[in-house]
């Protein structure tokens, strides 16, 4: 008997709408997550996400965000955090599930940085050196040395008592030819048998869950390869990782057309790092249960809001005096209270309010994008 409860409601062709129940907290699919970094977003009072005063009033309240394993191990640190009685009372989020991603994207920035670092504080060395045992790399803060394995990253999300984890992996870079690809994946496939091997004999009574992800870029052959080994662990859910990166749109979806029918079909299937309004339907249509990315978020700190007909870049001129809402028909806090010209004012004055204000209204966007869809399913 798993820990998660996955249940059909509705399925047609490939897409589906099924219910998740895990720790107390039961939601219905698809769901996307907002990515809170290192346990927040920057700007925003995550209550408001739950409150049918700020988000559209006919989309059910967020229940599942994620958050950065490797930031949060390295500030504030894993000790902190566990000492707190885990990741929801550090941050009261007792009612959520929370999401720790892997650290395999962030192993690879590494590896894309291995330069000079410099900020206020700090002058020193990145670098990043991957083996069999695992990730040795310094710290992007202050130059300390650490390393990862497929078991000390399984140990330290359980000590932030995540809901939902995920396996260290190798993110091959964009321009690794095919030969060190399928080395990675062999060296990836060792560390999700070493991770689960682990959480299953130390945690197999515990509350957690742990995914395995699928990656290795557009190689469609080498994806097959990967989703056939993997699924022996999805014993709870598995992820499409390493799309939405550089790759073309067409790329995105021909990735996930071929991927997510390879997958187990009882079992949630997360595909990591696509957040746009297009990508959320066309990987529903194409079975993907849960999605996660940092383009509502990134998109709102540069001032570019969704909108029913195209993104809205506020800081343009002719905003000015646009005294209607980004979109006539969201319900959302902003939405429902303030002006293309008042956002355009707090960003051209550099005022932080503006921050929240995009932000929410491009979380809550997506989330209306998603209930829209269940509706008429």
């Amino acid at each position: 008997m798993w820990k998660l409860d996955f249940k059909i409601l509705k399925q047609k062709w490939d897409a589906r709408i099924w219910e998740i129940t895990l720790n107390g907290v039961t939601l219905k699919t698809p769901v996307f997550m907002p990515v809170w970094t290192k346990a927040t977003i920057k700007g925003l009072i995550l209550d408001i996400l739950q409150d049918p005063k700020y988000i559209w009033k006919n989309i059910e309240p967020i229940k599942l965000i994620l958050a950065n394993t490797f930031h949060l191990y390295l500030r504030p640190g894993s000790k902190i955090i566990h000492d707190a009685w885990g990741i929801h009372n550090f941050e009261n989020r007792k009612n959520w599930l929370i999401l720790t991603d892997s650290w395999g994207f962030q192993v690879f920035s590494l590896g894309l940085a291995n330069q000079k670092f410099n900020d206020e504080k700090h002058s020193h060395k990145v670098w990043m050196k991957l083996s069999e045992e695992g990730v040795k790399f310094t710290s992007p803060y202050d130059g300390s040395k650490h390393i990862f394995t497929p078991e000390n990253v399984v140990d330290t999300q359980c000590e932030f008592w995540s809901d939902i984890m995920m396996v260290l992996d190798v993110c091959s870079p964009a321009w690794s030819d095919k030969k060190t690809i399928e080395k990675h994946i062999s060296m990836t496939h060792r560390w999700a048998k070493r991770a689960f091997d682990h959480f299953w004999k130390k945690y197999d009574q515990a509350r957690w869950v742990l995914f395995p992800i699928v990656q290795w870029w557009t190689y469609l052959d080498l994806r097959t390869e990967s989703a056939n080994y993997l699924s022996q662990f999805a014993r709870d859910g598995i992820a499409i990782g390493w799309v939405s990166v550089w790759e073309s749109k067409e790329l995105i979806q021909q990735v996930v057309a071929h991927t997510a029918p390879l997958l187990p079909n009882d079992k949630p299937r997360y595909l990591m790092g696509v957040g746009t309004p297009e990508d959320l339907l066309y990987g529903i249509e194409h079975g993907i249960d849960m999605f996660d990315c940092v383009t509502a978020t990134r998109l709102g700190r540069h001032g570019i809001a969704f909108s029913d007909k195209w993104n809205i870049k506020i800081t343009n001129s002719w905003y000015r005096t646009d005294y209607s809402p980004l979109t006539e028909n969201c319900d959302c806090y902003t939405c429902s209270n303030f002006s293309k010209a008042y956002l355009c004012h707090l960003i051209r004055e550099k005022e932080t309010l503006w921050w929240a204000l995009v932000w929410l209204h491009n979380i809550v966007y997506l989330n209306r994008i998603l209930e829209d869809w269940k509706k008429k399913f």
